[in-house]
């Protein structure tokens, strides 16, 4: 994988990472769209052109005064299975991933903390995929319409985003796909078989046809997974998971700018086999939890997705205009409940922006207005062994959103720059309740929340090296689900659960060591209060709920190195350190201060050893990963832990066998080669000490990707 701390550029003479050396290119952003300046992505990246988007305001790579990573390149989907978030997050210093192995929850994405509670899909992170939100106006964000298989370029914002993309954002990830064939036609065909019944397929057609450029992909998966019903008379697989996928992006010049359409669908069918107590777990046993097997706990979404943008000059300035739209069916019987949900939600987003330059000094500023608007449809039923039951809860959830927002970035002096930004946001939530009855009244109300999230960043250039520092606020409401699940089972919102809040100050450094070192190492702590915190009750075991904690604070330590050894060895290191406790939080007459946050490990390392033979033919890799998580505290109180492990992983590939008019790339990989028994994701504060989600042993997969194309 190409991966490239601030200040980098990539090697494109061998599909390897690199660090760049700061100052040393003119890396620009070329667009004004921030987060969804999109289009013109590439799936090379030459060494004075890399492209990013994490900021609203154009910067130079190697001189953005806030903590980010970027990876890119073809190994993003050549070397992995294509099933999992999680293989193109690998060794991005701060950004952490739980794969829970579980289609119906998804995988749990953290960064510095931010979105550690999530029970499914992501929080307190917002995603953007090709331009279009994947994060609900509430910050809900779900992943199961990803198209992983065209996955060409992941940028992340490592810290606290508010100023720039408002609620729920702890951290920024950027998702864009390979662009479109500049040719006639091109087609790719992708086919990965592993264990557990893993089977992915992926297909992908693109090019031009007149002005116009075109990319469409369709992808299915399926895996029976490793976790078994032990329940009944046989053994029979209960994680099981069918997903079909289908993209579709268009573009074309008009009005003087560029026009761009976008569209994606999934139909998602997964088991949930659910989390394991100690004396489970402990005996080795990685079987689906049995209360979930009688309440037949699984997950059905079908979503479709759609969004236009236009960008192009317009009274003097670089203008913006996107709008998108989803609409999402989910029917998921949990333990204790049947969830029926339909959600609509939509946005519109306009920005303009424009620069000055006079003598050798610069400033650009840009300023915008964004509107959101989510609708769910909510039906609760008791669950009757997997079946709908009495209804408990029927209710229309709305959320509406407006913000505005600028950006200034200035050069101050030789050397140093600095950039500033505001946002203010003001979110309504309305629940009208359509369960009302002699004992149970109607709970129909409305909560409005806002924030003025302001961030400052300074960078200074030293020759090879930077220093930036920087100032971020942030605040992350409770979505509506989160809302809407009260442990006294009533309905409406909850009226105590209010929005967490927090500053972050980092500082950091980067650069290169001579021409084959190049690191990045930044320190930062976070303060948060009213900070939302998952518990369970005994009436429902494996239903979440959440109250506020008081306060916490978070101490961090990121680094990141890249060097060439000796060709054609090159190696990869990331490290973080996280002392994330509650400084004041009391449950009940529980004192927590001082404690622990549950579900962040202290410690992580990665180190990936590549040797890479492109220059001796058709691009041969081979990869040795290493993967060390530290424990990590499962509950409030800290009287439970899950046990540190370290995770072997080998892959072997090439990036293009020319055969004929085909290009090949053959790969194949042995997971957890030691055979390590893990927990690979954990449930904090699950009632009954479930806390454990098993990882499985060592397995591999094999693959082979098939391209033709026409100029």
């Amino acid at each position: 994988m190409r991966i490239a701390p601030l200040g980098a550029s990539t090697r494109s003479a061998r599909g390897s990472w690199r660090a760049a050396l700061p100052l040393a290119t003119n890396i620009q952003l070329v667009v004004a769209g921030g987060v969804y300046a999109q289009d013109e992505a590439t799936d090379t990246v030459a060494l004075d052109t890399i492209v990013v988007s994490l900021t609203g305001s154009p910067t130079a790579l190697a001189r953005l005064p806030f903590s980010a990573s970027l990876a890119t390149g073809p190994d993003l989907v050549h070397a992995n299975s294509g099933i999992f978030i999680e293989e193109a997050l690998h060794a991005l210093p701060g950004v952490r991933v739980q794969n829970r192995f579980n289609a119906s929850v998804g995988e749990r994405i953290s960064i510095r903390g931010f979105g550690a509670r999530s029970q499914f899909g992501v929080r307190g992170i917002r995603v953007v995929a090709d331009g279009i939100p994947a994060t609900l106006p509430d910050g809900q964000t779900t992943l199961d319409h990803l198209d992983l298989g065209s996955l060409a370029r992941v940028e992340v914002l490592r810290g606290p985003g508010a100023s720039l993309y408002g609620n729920g954002a702890g951290g920024v990830i950027i998702l864009r796909s390979a662009p479109p064939y500049t040719g006639a036609v091109r087609q790719d065909a992708r086919l990965v078989v592993g264990s557990n019944g893993l089977v992915n397929a992926h297909a992908t057609t693109s090019g031009r046809a007149g002005r116009a450029s075109y990319r469409a992909s369709v992808g299915r998966s399926s895996a029976h997974g490793f976790r078994k019903n032990v329940s009944g008379e046989g053994v029979d697989p209960y994680s099981s998971f069918d997903r079909t996928t289908v993209n579709a992006f268009a573009s074309a010049p008009i009005f003087g700018g560029s026009l761009s359409a976008r569209a994606s669908g999934v139909v998602l069918d997964a088991l949930n086999p659910g989390s394991l107590p100690s004396e489970l777990f402990d005996d080795g046993s990685s079987q689906a939890w049995s209360f979930n097997v009688a309440q037949g706990a699984r997950k059905s979404v079908r979503q479709g997705q759609a969004g236009l943008r236009w960008l192009g000059p317009l009274g003097g300035a670089e203008v913006a205009v996107s709008i998108y739209g989803v609409r999402r069916e989910l029917d998921n019987p949990i333990p204790t409940s049947v969830i029926d949900l339909g959600r609509s939600g939509g946005g519109v987003r306009i920005e303009a922006g424009s620069e000055w330059h006079r003598r050798g000094r610069g400033a650009r500023v840009e300023f915008g207005i964004e509107t959101e608007a989510q609708i769910d449809e909510r039906m609760n039923f008791r669950n009757r062994g997997g079946e709908a039951g009495t209804l408990t809860l029927d209710q229309k959830e709305r959320v509406g959103t407006l913000a505005v927002f600028a950006t200034v970035r200035l050069s101050l002096a030789r050397g140093l720059e600095g950039a500033f930004a505001v946002r203010a946001d003001r979110l309504r939530f309305q629940v009208d309740d359509h369960l009302v009855e002699a004992d149970d009244p109607d709970d129909s109300g409305a909560r409005s929340m806002g924030a003025v999230s302001p961030s400052l960043g300074l960078y200074l250039g030293l020759g090879q090296h930077g220093l930036f520092a920087a100032l971020s606020r942030s605040f992350e409401t409770p979505t509506t689900t989160e809302l809407a699940n009260r442990p006294s089972g009533a309905g409406g919102f909850n009226p105590e659960l209010e929005p967490a809040r927090g500053w972050s100050v980092e500082g950091g450094a980067r650069g290169a060591l001579g021409p084959d070192v190049h690191y990045d190492a930044t320190l930062f702590t976070t303060y948060l209060s009213s900070q939302l915190v998952p518990f369970e009750v005994p009436s429902a075991p494996g239903r979440r709920f959440y109250r506020n904690a008081g306060r916490s604070r978070t101490h961090g330590i990121e680094v990141f190195v890249d060097a060439d050894l000796h060709s054609p060895l090159s190696v990869r290191i990331a490290y973080e350190f996280l002392d994330a406790r509650y400084t004041d939080f009391a449950v009940g007459e529980a004192i927590l201060d001082g404690n622990r946050v549950p579900g962040v490990a202290p410690h992580r390392a990665e180190a990936t050893l590549r040797a890479d033979g492109a220059d001796a033919g058709p691009g041969w890799f081979a990869e040795l990963r290493v993967e060390r998580r530290g424990e990590i505290p499962l509950s409030d109180a800290n009287d439970a832990t899950a046990q540190g492990h370290t995770l072997l992983e080998v892959r072997i590939g090439a990036d293009t066998v020319e055969l004929g008019p085909l290009r090949l790339a053959p790969l194949f990989a042995i997971t957890n080669l030691t055979n390590r028994r893990y927990a690979s994701s954990v449930v904090v504060n699950a009632f009954g000490g479930r806390y454990f989600e098993p990882g499985p042993t060592r397995g591999g997969y094999l693959g082979l990707s098939v391209g033709w194309e026409r100029p």
